[in-house]
Protein backbone atom coordinates (compact mmCIF):
# COMPACT_ATOMS: atom_id res chain seq x y z
CA UNK A 1 0.00 0.00 0.00
CA UNK A 2 3.13 2.14 -0.02
CA UNK A 3 2.54 3.13 -3.68
CA UNK A 4 -0.93 4.40 -2.78
CA UNK A 5 0.56 6.63 -0.10
CA UNK A 6 3.13 7.99 -2.55
CA UNK A 7 0.44 8.66 -5.17
CA UNK A 8 -1.63 10.53 -2.63
CA UNK A 9 1.40 12.66 -1.70
CA UNK A 10 2.14 13.52 -5.33
CA UNK A 11 -1.49 14.47 -5.99
CA UNK A 12 -1.58 16.72 -2.92
CA UNK A 13 1.67 18.44 -4.00
CA UNK A 14 0.32 18.98 -7.50
CA UNK A 15 -2.93 20.41 -6.10
CA UNK A 16 -1.01 22.81 -3.85
CA UNK A 17 1.24 23.94 -6.74
CA UNK A 18 -1.76 24.38 -9.09
CA UNK A 19 -3.69 26.37 -6.48
CA UNK A 20 -0.69 28.63 -5.88
CA UNK A 21 -0.26 29.15 -9.61
CA UNK A 22 -3.93 30.03 -10.00
CA UNK A 23 -3.74 32.45 -7.08
CA UNK A 24 -0.66 34.14 -8.50
CA UNK A 25 -2.25 34.33 -11.98
CA UNK A 26 -5.42 35.87 -10.56
CA UNK A 27 -3.42 38.57 -8.76
CA UNK A 28 -1.22 39.39 -11.78
CA UNK A 29 -2.38 42.33 -13.98
CA UNK A 30 -3.60 41.53 -17.48
CA UNK A 31 -0.84 42.37 -19.95
CA UNK A 32 -3.27 42.51 -22.85
CA UNK A 33 -5.09 45.85 -22.51
CA UNK A 34 -6.39 46.16 -26.06
CA UNK A 35 -10.15 46.45 -26.64
CA UNK A 36 -12.44 46.52 -29.68
CA UNK A 37 -10.85 49.55 -31.40
CA UNK A 38 -8.90 48.18 -34.40
CA UNK A 39 -6.50 50.21 -36.51
CA UNK A 40 -3.21 49.80 -38.36
CA UNK A 41 -0.05 51.67 -39.31
CA UNK A 42 2.56 51.19 -42.06
CA UNK A 43 6.36 51.35 -41.53
CA UNK A 44 9.28 51.03 -43.93
CA UNK A 45 11.22 49.21 -41.20
CA UNK A 46 9.33 47.17 -38.57
CA UNK A 47 12.33 45.44 -37.03
CA UNK A 48 12.11 44.59 -33.30
CA UNK A 49 8.31 44.91 -33.36
CA UNK A 50 6.56 41.72 -32.22
CA UNK A 51 2.90 40.72 -31.76
CA UNK A 52 2.02 41.52 -28.18
CA UNK A 53 4.32 44.54 -27.98
CA UNK A 54 2.69 47.46 -26.19
CA UNK A 55 1.20 50.63 -27.69
CA UNK A 56 1.73 53.68 -25.44
CA UNK A 57 0.35 57.21 -25.17
CA UNK A 58 2.34 59.51 -22.86
CA UNK A 59 3.74 56.45 -21.03
CA UNK A 60 0.32 54.78 -20.56
CA UNK A 61 -0.30 51.46 -22.28
CA UNK A 62 -3.46 51.74 -24.39
CA UNK A 63 -3.20 48.69 -26.65
CA UNK A 64 -1.15 45.91 -28.21
CA UNK A 65 0.31 44.91 -31.54
CA UNK A 66 -1.76 42.04 -32.94
CA UNK A 67 0.00 41.21 -36.19
CA UNK A 68 2.74 42.02 -38.72
CA UNK A 69 2.25 41.59 -42.49
CA UNK A 70 3.86 42.86 -45.71
CA UNK A 71 1.76 45.27 -47.76
CA UNK A 72 3.49 46.37 -50.97
CA UNK A 73 6.71 48.23 -50.09
CA UNK A 74 5.68 48.65 -46.43
CA UNK A 75 5.32 46.57 -43.27
CA UNK A 76 1.76 46.73 -41.95
CA UNK A 77 1.38 46.64 -38.16
CA UNK A 78 -2.14 45.84 -36.89
CA UNK A 79 -3.14 47.36 -33.53
CA UNK A 80 -5.89 46.64 -31.00
CA UNK A 81 -6.58 49.65 -28.76
CA UNK A 82 -8.93 50.47 -25.92
CA UNK A 83 -12.54 51.00 -26.95
CA UNK A 84 -12.88 54.36 -25.15
CA UNK A 85 -9.86 55.84 -26.92
CA UNK A 86 -10.34 58.91 -29.20
CA UNK A 87 -7.62 59.46 -31.79
CA UNK A 88 -7.62 62.73 -33.82
CA UNK A 89 -6.97 62.36 -37.55
CA UNK A 90 -3.67 64.32 -37.30
CA UNK A 91 -2.13 61.92 -34.72
CA UNK A 92 1.09 60.12 -35.69
CA UNK A 93 2.93 56.97 -34.55
CA UNK A 94 6.64 56.51 -33.87
CA UNK A 95 8.71 53.47 -32.89
CA UNK A 96 10.72 53.53 -29.66
CA UNK A 97 12.85 51.14 -27.55
CA UNK A 98 13.89 51.06 -23.89
CA UNK A 99 17.34 49.72 -24.81
CA UNK A 100 19.32 48.43 -27.78
CA UNK A 101 18.68 44.75 -27.02
CA UNK A 102 14.96 44.86 -26.07
CA UNK A 103 11.99 44.76 -28.43
CA UNK A 104 10.60 48.09 -29.55
CA UNK A 105 7.17 49.48 -28.77
CA UNK A 106 4.91 52.04 -30.49
CA UNK A 107 4.22 55.53 -29.16
CA UNK A 108 1.15 57.48 -30.37
CA UNK A 109 1.40 61.29 -30.25
CA UNK A 110 -2.15 62.64 -30.35
CA UNK A 111 -3.09 65.64 -32.50
CA UNK A 112 -5.55 68.51 -32.07
CA UNK A 113 -7.98 67.94 -34.98
CA UNK A 114 -11.72 67.64 -34.12
CA UNK A 115 -12.01 64.85 -36.72
CA UNK A 116 -11.44 61.40 -35.18
CA UNK A 117 -10.09 58.16 -36.67
CA UNK A 118 -12.91 55.65 -36.96
CA UNK A 119 -12.73 51.97 -36.04
CA UNK A 120 -10.94 50.08 -38.83
CA UNK A 121 -9.28 53.15 -40.36
CA UNK A 122 -5.45 53.32 -40.43
CA UNK A 123 -3.37 55.98 -38.69
CA UNK A 124 -2.04 57.96 -41.70
CA UNK A 125 0.98 59.71 -40.19
CA UNK A 126 4.15 57.82 -39.23
CA UNK A 127 7.56 58.97 -37.96
CA UNK A 128 10.10 56.24 -38.63
CA UNK A 129 12.17 55.60 -35.51
CA UNK A 130 15.85 54.85 -35.61
CA UNK A 131 17.30 51.35 -35.21
CA UNK A 132 20.79 49.84 -35.01
CA UNK A 133 20.30 47.86 -38.20
CA UNK A 134 19.00 50.88 -40.11
CA UNK A 135 21.87 53.00 -38.81
CA UNK A 136 24.48 50.42 -39.82
CA UNK A 137 22.89 50.05 -43.26
CA UNK A 138 22.88 53.85 -43.69
CA UNK A 139 26.58 53.98 -42.69
CA UNK A 140 27.30 51.14 -45.12
CA UNK A 141 25.62 53.05 -47.94
CA UNK A 142 27.39 56.31 -47.04
CA UNK A 143 30.97 55.03 -46.71
CA UNK A 144 31.48 54.38 -50.47
CA UNK A 145 30.31 57.89 -51.21
CA UNK A 146 32.77 59.36 -48.69
CA UNK A 147 35.54 57.21 -50.16
CA UNK A 148 34.76 58.48 -53.67
CA UNK A 149 34.73 62.10 -52.47
CA UNK A 150 38.12 61.71 -50.80
CA UNK A 151 39.50 60.10 -53.95
CA UNK A 152 38.30 63.08 -56.02
CA UNK A 153 39.89 65.55 -53.57
CA UNK A 154 43.17 63.63 -53.77
CA UNK A 155 43.08 63.69 -57.58
CA UNK A 156 42.30 67.44 -57.56
CA UNK A 157 45.27 68.14 -55.27
CA UNK A 158 47.61 66.15 -57.53
CA UNK A 159 46.40 67.97 -60.66
CA UNK A 160 46.66 71.33 -58.90
CA UNK A 161 50.24 70.62 -57.88
CA UNK A 162 51.12 69.73 -61.49
CA UNK A 163 49.59 72.97 -62.74
CA UNK A 164 51.39 75.08 -60.12
CA UNK A 165 54.72 73.47 -60.98
CA UNK A 166 54.06 73.56 -64.73
CA UNK A 167 51.65 75.87 -66.62
CA UNK A 168 51.15 78.44 -63.84
CA UNK A 169 54.89 78.82 -63.24
CA UNK A 170 55.44 79.15 -67.00
CA UNK A 171 52.74 81.87 -67.19
CA UNK A 172 54.41 83.86 -64.41
CA UNK A 173 57.80 83.59 -66.21
CA UNK A 174 56.22 84.81 -69.50
CA UNK A 175 54.58 87.76 -67.73
CA UNK A 176 57.88 88.80 -66.16
CA UNK A 177 59.64 88.64 -69.52
CA UNK A 178 56.80 90.70 -71.14
CA UNK A 179 57.23 93.46 -68.54
CA UNK A 180 61.00 93.39 -68.97
CA UNK A 181 60.64 93.95 -72.71
CA UNK A 182 58.90 97.31 -72.09
CA UNK A 183 55.45 96.40 -73.33
CA UNK A 184 53.71 98.51 -70.65
CA UNK A 185 55.85 101.64 -71.41
CA UNK A 186 54.96 101.32 -75.14
CA UNK A 187 51.23 101.30 -74.37
CA UNK A 188 51.51 104.35 -72.16
CA UNK A 189 53.40 106.21 -74.90
CA UNK A 190 50.64 105.43 -77.42
CA UNK A 191 48.01 106.76 -75.00
CA UNK A 192 50.02 109.98 -74.54
CA UNK A 193 50.17 110.55 -78.31
CA UNK A 194 46.38 110.03 -78.57
CA UNK A 195 45.75 112.69 -75.91
CA UNK A 196 48.01 115.10 -77.80
CA UNK A 197 46.04 114.58 -81.02
CA UNK A 198 42.77 115.19 -79.12
CA UNK A 199 44.11 118.52 -77.77
CA UNK A 200 45.10 119.69 -81.29
CA UNK A 201 41.56 118.80 -82.59
CA UNK A 202 39.95 120.80 -79.75
CA UNK A 203 42.03 123.88 -80.62
CA UNK A 204 41.02 123.68 -84.30
CA UNK A 205 37.33 123.40 -83.38
CA UNK A 206 37.55 126.54 -81.20
CA UNK A 207 39.10 128.50 -84.07
CA UNK A 208 36.31 127.35 -86.45
CA UNK A 209 33.60 128.53 -84.04
CA UNK A 210 35.23 131.96 -83.69
CA UNK A 211 35.25 132.34 -87.51
CA UNK A 212 31.50 131.48 -87.71
CA UNK A 213 30.36 134.24 -85.27
CA UNK A 214 29.93 137.03 -87.98
CA UNK A 215 27.86 134.68 -90.20
CA UNK A 216 25.49 133.80 -87.35
CA UNK A 217 24.96 137.49 -86.48
CA UNK A 218 24.05 138.28 -90.10
CA UNK A 219 21.47 135.46 -90.18
CA UNK A 220 19.85 136.69 -86.96
CA UNK A 221 19.51 140.19 -88.47
CA UNK A 222 17.73 138.73 -91.53
CA UNK A 223 15.34 136.77 -89.24
CA UNK A 224 14.46 139.97 -87.31
CA UNK A 225 13.70 141.76 -90.58
CA UNK A 226 11.33 138.96 -91.65
CA UNK A 227 9.42 139.19 -88.32
CA UNK A 228 8.97 142.98 -88.81
CA UNK A 229 7.51 142.38 -92.29
CA UNK A 230 5.08 139.76 -90.97
CA UNK A 231 3.87 142.20 -88.33
CA UNK A 232 3.09 144.83 -90.99
CA UNK A 233 1.14 142.20 -93.01
CA UNK A 234 -0.98 141.27 -89.97
CA UNK A 235 -1.78 144.96 -89.45
CA UNK A 236 -3.00 145.29 -93.05
CA UNK A 237 -5.13 142.11 -92.67
CA UNK A 238 -6.80 143.53 -89.55
CA UNK A 239 -7.77 146.66 -91.44
CA UNK A 240 -9.29 144.54 -94.23
CA UNK A 241 -11.37 142.51 -91.75
CA UNK A 242 -12.77 145.68 -90.16
CA UNK A 243 -13.76 147.03 -93.56
CA UNK A 244 -15.49 143.73 -94.40
CA UNK A 245 -17.61 143.83 -91.24
CA UNK A 246 -18.61 147.43 -92.01
CA UNK A 247 -19.77 146.40 -95.49
CA UNK A 248 -21.76 143.48 -94.01
CA UNK A 249 -23.52 145.84 -91.60
CA UNK A 250 -24.49 148.10 -94.52
CA UNK A 251 -25.94 145.02 -96.32
CA UNK A 252 -28.05 144.12 -93.29
CA UNK A 253 -29.39 147.68 -93.20
CA UNK A 254 -30.47 147.35 -96.85
CA UNK A 255 -32.34 144.10 -95.96
CA UNK A 256 -34.50 145.94 -93.41
CA UNK A 257 -36.70 147.35 -96.21
CA UNK A 258 -37.43 143.85 -97.64
CA UNK A 259 -38.22 142.52 -94.16
CA UNK A 260 -40.67 145.38 -93.59
CA UNK A 261 -42.46 144.57 -96.91
CA UNK A 262 -42.71 140.85 -95.90
CA UNK A 263 -44.15 141.86 -92.53
CA UNK A 264 -46.86 143.85 -94.32
CA UNK A 265 -47.76 140.82 -96.47
CA UNK A 266 -48.00 138.51 -93.42
CA UNK A 267 -50.22 141.04 -91.64
CA UNK A 268 -52.49 141.25 -94.70
CA UNK A 269 -52.80 137.42 -94.81
CA UNK A 270 -53.61 137.26 -91.15
CA UNK A 271 -56.26 140.06 -91.28
CA UNK A 272 -57.75 139.18 -94.67
CA UNK A 273 -56.93 142.48 -96.32
CA UNK A 274 -56.21 142.77 -100.02
CA UNK A 275 -57.11 140.12 -102.65
CA UNK A 276 -59.51 137.17 -102.02
CA UNK A 277 -56.81 134.48 -102.01
CA UNK A 278 -55.02 136.32 -99.24
CA UNK A 279 -58.17 136.33 -97.11
CA UNK A 280 -58.79 132.61 -97.67
CA UNK A 281 -55.21 131.80 -96.70
CA UNK A 282 -55.59 133.86 -93.55
CA UNK A 283 -58.75 131.96 -92.56
CA UNK A 284 -56.94 128.64 -93.04
CA UNK A 285 -54.02 129.80 -90.94
CA UNK A 286 -56.20 131.11 -88.12
CA UNK A 287 -58.57 128.05 -88.05
CA UNK A 288 -57.64 126.05 -84.85
CA UNK A 289 -59.56 122.92 -85.94
CA UNK A 290 -57.50 122.67 -89.13
CA UNK A 291 -54.27 123.03 -87.12
CA UNK A 292 -55.28 120.22 -84.74
CA UNK A 293 -56.20 117.97 -87.66
CA UNK A 294 -52.85 118.54 -89.32
CA UNK A 295 -51.09 117.90 -86.01
CA UNK A 296 -52.95 114.59 -85.54
CA UNK A 297 -52.14 113.48 -89.08
CA UNK A 298 -48.46 114.29 -88.66
CA UNK A 299 -48.40 112.46 -85.27
CA UNK A 300 -50.02 109.34 -86.77
CA UNK A 301 -47.54 109.40 -89.63
CA UNK A 302 -44.60 109.72 -87.22
CA UNK A 303 -45.95 106.85 -85.10
CA UNK A 304 -46.35 104.67 -88.20
CA UNK A 305 -42.80 105.40 -89.33
CA UNK A 306 -41.46 104.75 -85.83
CA UNK A 307 -43.42 101.48 -85.68
CA UNK A 308 -41.88 100.40 -88.96
CA UNK A 309 -38.43 101.25 -87.60
CA UNK A 310 -39.08 99.32 -84.40
CA UNK A 311 -40.64 96.32 -86.20
CA UNK A 312 -38.30 93.38 -86.27
CA UNK A 313 -39.07 89.69 -86.45
CA UNK A 314 -37.60 86.33 -87.32
CA UNK A 315 -38.81 83.03 -88.64
CA UNK A 316 -37.08 79.71 -88.40
CA UNK A 317 -37.24 76.05 -87.71
CA UNK A 318 -35.49 73.57 -85.46
CA UNK A 319 -35.20 69.86 -84.83
CA UNK A 320 -34.98 68.27 -81.36
CA UNK A 321 -34.05 64.64 -80.61
CA UNK A 322 -35.23 63.14 -77.30
CA UNK A 323 -32.56 60.69 -76.13
CA UNK A 324 -34.66 58.36 -73.97
CA UNK A 325 -37.93 58.39 -75.87
CA UNK A 326 -36.17 58.10 -79.27
CA UNK A 327 -38.50 60.81 -80.50
CA UNK A 328 -37.68 63.51 -83.06
CA UNK A 329 -39.59 66.80 -82.96
CA UNK A 330 -39.84 69.40 -85.71
CA UNK A 331 -40.75 73.03 -85.05
CA UNK A 332 -41.66 75.95 -87.30
CA UNK A 333 -41.49 79.23 -85.37
CA UNK A 334 -42.03 82.94 -85.91
CA UNK A 335 -41.37 85.75 -83.42
CA UNK A 336 -42.90 89.10 -84.36
CA UNK A 337 -42.05 92.36 -82.55
CA UNK A 338 -44.93 94.85 -82.86
CA UNK A 339 -43.22 97.46 -80.69
CA UNK A 340 -39.88 97.88 -79.02
CA UNK A 341 -40.71 95.75 -75.96
CA UNK A 342 -43.72 93.64 -77.06
CA UNK A 343 -43.74 90.61 -79.34
CA UNK A 344 -45.81 87.59 -80.42
CA UNK A 345 -44.53 83.99 -80.62
CA UNK A 346 -46.23 81.57 -83.04
CA UNK A 347 -45.04 77.98 -83.33
CA UNK A 348 -46.11 74.64 -84.84
CA UNK A 349 -44.78 71.28 -83.61
CA UNK A 350 -44.82 67.91 -85.37
CA UNK A 351 -43.70 64.83 -83.40
CA UNK A 352 -44.74 61.40 -82.18
CA UNK A 353 -46.42 63.04 -79.20
CA UNK A 354 -49.32 63.88 -81.46
CA UNK A 355 -52.28 65.77 -80.09
CA UNK A 356 -53.62 65.87 -76.54
CA UNK A 357 -54.42 62.36 -75.14
CA UNK A 358 -58.09 61.38 -75.12
CA UNK A 359 -59.01 59.35 -72.00
CA UNK A 360 -61.82 56.76 -72.00
CA UNK A 361 -62.97 54.89 -68.87
CA UNK A 362 -65.20 51.80 -69.26
CA UNK A 363 -66.32 49.02 -66.95
CA UNK A 364 -65.67 45.33 -67.46
CA UNK A 365 -68.84 43.17 -67.62
CA UNK A 366 -69.13 40.81 -64.67
CA UNK A 367 -66.34 42.54 -62.74
CA UNK A 368 -65.88 45.48 -60.39
CA UNK A 369 -62.81 46.69 -62.31
CA UNK A 370 -62.65 49.47 -64.89
CA UNK A 371 -60.55 49.83 -68.02
CA UNK A 372 -58.90 53.15 -68.87
CA UNK A 373 -57.74 53.82 -72.42
CA UNK A 374 -55.60 56.68 -73.66
CA UNK A 375 -55.86 57.53 -77.35
CA UNK A 376 -53.41 59.92 -79.02
CA UNK A 377 -54.07 61.09 -82.57
CA UNK A 378 -51.43 62.28 -85.03
CA UNK A 379 -51.89 66.07 -84.94
CA UNK A 380 -49.90 69.27 -84.92
CA UNK A 381 -49.38 71.12 -81.66
CA UNK A 382 -49.82 74.89 -81.70
CA UNK A 383 -48.12 77.66 -79.70
CA UNK A 384 -49.36 81.26 -79.57
CA UNK A 385 -47.96 83.51 -76.85
CA UNK A 386 -47.78 87.23 -76.14
CA UNK A 387 -44.51 88.45 -74.65
CA UNK A 388 -42.81 91.50 -73.18
CA UNK A 389 -39.09 92.19 -73.09
CA UNK A 390 -37.43 93.84 -70.08
CA UNK A 391 -33.75 94.36 -70.78
CA UNK A 392 -32.26 90.91 -71.44
CA UNK A 393 -35.33 89.12 -70.01
CA UNK A 394 -38.38 88.03 -72.06
CA UNK A 395 -41.65 86.98 -70.38
CA UNK A 396 -44.28 85.01 -72.34
CA UNK A 397 -47.83 83.75 -71.69
CA UNK A 398 -50.53 82.06 -73.75
CA UNK A 399 -50.76 78.65 -75.43
CA UNK A 400 -47.78 76.29 -75.42
CA UNK A 401 -48.07 72.97 -77.33
CA UNK A 402 -51.88 73.42 -77.43
CA UNK A 403 -52.04 73.85 -73.62
CA UNK A 404 -51.97 76.87 -71.32
CA UNK A 405 -48.40 77.82 -70.53
CA UNK A 406 -45.93 80.40 -69.30
CA UNK A 407 -42.37 80.99 -70.44
CA UNK A 408 -39.27 83.12 -69.92
CA UNK A 409 -36.08 83.71 -71.94
CA UNK A 410 -32.74 85.16 -70.88
CA UNK A 411 -30.63 86.60 -73.72
CA UNK A 412 -26.85 86.95 -73.26
CA UNK A 413 -23.72 87.65 -75.28
CA UNK A 414 -25.55 89.99 -77.68
CA UNK A 415 -28.44 87.55 -78.15
CA UNK A 416 -26.11 84.68 -79.19
CA UNK A 417 -27.02 82.64 -76.11
CA UNK A 418 -30.67 82.05 -75.13
CA UNK A 419 -31.71 80.22 -71.93
CA UNK A 420 -35.43 79.35 -72.05
CA UNK A 421 -37.83 77.83 -69.51
CA UNK A 422 -41.46 76.85 -70.27
CA UNK A 423 -44.17 75.54 -67.91
CA UNK A 424 -47.26 74.06 -69.58
CA UNK A 425 -49.62 71.07 -69.69
CA UNK A 426 -48.32 67.53 -69.20
CA UNK A 427 -49.40 63.90 -69.59
CA UNK A 428 -49.58 63.78 -65.79
CA UNK A 429 -51.03 66.12 -63.21
CA UNK A 430 -47.69 67.77 -62.52
CA UNK A 431 -47.03 70.52 -65.13
CA UNK A 432 -44.40 69.95 -67.77
CA UNK A 433 -41.19 71.99 -67.28
CA UNK A 434 -38.88 72.35 -70.26
CA UNK A 435 -35.49 74.06 -69.88
CA UNK A 436 -33.30 74.62 -72.95
CA UNK A 437 -30.18 76.49 -73.94
CA UNK A 438 -29.47 77.60 -77.53
CA UNK A 439 -26.16 79.03 -78.79
CA UNK A 440 -25.72 80.65 -82.21
CA UNK A 441 -22.62 79.16 -83.82
CA UNK A 442 -23.12 81.24 -87.00
CA UNK A 443 -25.32 84.16 -87.97
CA UNK A 444 -28.48 82.07 -88.40
CA UNK A 445 -27.46 78.55 -87.28
CA UNK A 446 -27.58 77.52 -83.63
CA UNK A 447 -27.31 74.35 -81.55
CA UNK A 448 -29.31 73.57 -78.44
CA UNK A 449 -29.66 71.10 -75.56
CA UNK A 450 -31.80 70.79 -72.47
CA UNK A 451 -34.14 68.72 -70.31
CA UNK A 452 -37.84 68.14 -71.02
CA UNK A 453 -40.59 67.35 -68.48
CA UNK A 454 -38.08 67.85 -65.67
CA UNK A 455 -40.64 67.60 -62.82
CA UNK A 456 -42.07 64.17 -63.72
CA UNK A 457 -40.36 60.80 -63.25
CA UNK A 458 -39.76 58.76 -66.43
CA UNK A 459 -42.40 56.15 -67.34
CA UNK A 460 -43.74 53.99 -70.16
CA UNK A 461 -47.20 53.02 -71.35
CA UNK A 462 -47.74 50.00 -73.60
CA UNK A 463 -49.62 50.58 -76.85
CA UNK A 464 -52.13 48.07 -78.09
CA UNK A 465 -50.98 47.21 -81.59
CA UNK A 466 -53.30 44.33 -82.54
CA UNK A 467 -52.10 41.50 -84.78
CA UNK A 468 -50.16 43.55 -87.36
CA UNK A 469 -46.50 44.50 -87.35
CA UNK A 470 -45.79 48.09 -86.36
CA UNK A 471 -42.51 50.04 -86.07
CA UNK A 472 -40.61 49.81 -82.81
CA UNK A 473 -41.40 53.45 -81.98
CA UNK A 474 -45.14 52.73 -81.78
CA UNK A 475 -44.93 49.76 -79.39
CA UNK A 476 -44.80 51.91 -76.25
CA UNK A 477 -45.33 55.53 -75.22
CA UNK A 478 -42.56 57.02 -73.10
CA UNK A 479 -43.26 60.06 -70.97
CA UNK A 480 -41.63 61.97 -68.13
CA UNK A 481 -38.15 63.39 -67.70
CA UNK A 482 -35.99 63.22 -70.82
CA UNK A 483 -32.93 64.95 -72.27
CA UNK A 484 -32.69 66.33 -75.78
CA UNK A 485 -30.29 67.92 -78.26
CA UNK A 486 -31.10 69.85 -81.40
CA UNK A 487 -30.14 72.22 -84.17
CA UNK A 488 -32.05 75.17 -85.60
CA UNK A 489 -32.11 77.91 -88.20
CA UNK A 490 -33.30 81.50 -87.56
CA UNK A 491 -33.81 84.09 -90.32
CA UNK A 492 -34.37 87.75 -89.33
CA UNK A 493 -36.52 90.30 -91.16
CA UNK A 494 -33.38 91.89 -92.66
CA UNK A 495 -32.36 88.50 -94.04
CA UNK A 496 -35.89 87.99 -95.42
CA UNK A 497 -35.79 91.37 -97.16
CA UNK A 498 -32.44 90.55 -98.76
CA UNK A 499 -33.65 87.10 -99.83
CA UNK A 500 -36.87 88.48 -101.32
CA UNK A 501 -34.98 91.10 -103.30
CA UNK A 502 -32.36 88.65 -104.54
CA UNK A 503 -34.62 85.73 -105.39
CA UNK A 504 -37.40 88.04 -106.61
CA UNK A 505 -34.95 89.57 -109.07
CA UNK A 506 -33.87 86.11 -110.23
CA UNK A 507 -37.47 84.95 -110.70
CA UNK A 508 -38.41 88.14 -112.60
CA UNK A 509 -35.36 87.84 -114.85
CA UNK A 510 -36.16 84.19 -115.55
CA UNK A 511 -39.80 85.00 -116.37
CA UNK A 512 -38.81 87.83 -118.74
CA UNK A 513 -36.24 85.65 -120.49
CA UNK A 514 -38.86 82.98 -121.22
Amino acid sequence: MRWLSRLTTVVLILLVIGGAALLIRARMPNAQVGGAFLTSVRFRDASKLQPGSPVMIMGVRVGDITGLTIEGQFARVDLRLRSDLDLPIDSFVTRRADSIFKDSYLEIIRGDSPILIQNGQPIPHVEEGGSTDATLRAIGRTMPKIDNALERVHTFMIEGRKRVNGSIQQAITDADRWVAEGRIEAGLASADKAMERFEIGSTNAAETVSDAVPTVAKRLANFDKAITGARESMKDAKTGILNGFADARAGFDRADDAIADMKEVVAAIDEGRGDDWKGTLGRLVNDPELGNTLDDVSGDAAESVAGLNRFRSWVGGRMEINLRARNTRYYASAEIYARRDKFYLIEFEKSLLGGEPFANLSDVPGSTEFTQRQQIEDKLRFTAQFGKRIGNLQLRAGLKDSTAGLGADVLMFRNRLRISADLFGSFERTPRLKVAGAFAVFRSLYVMAGIDDALNAPGELPIRVGNTDVPELFKDFRYGRDYFVGVGLKITDADLTTMLRFYGTLITAYALSN
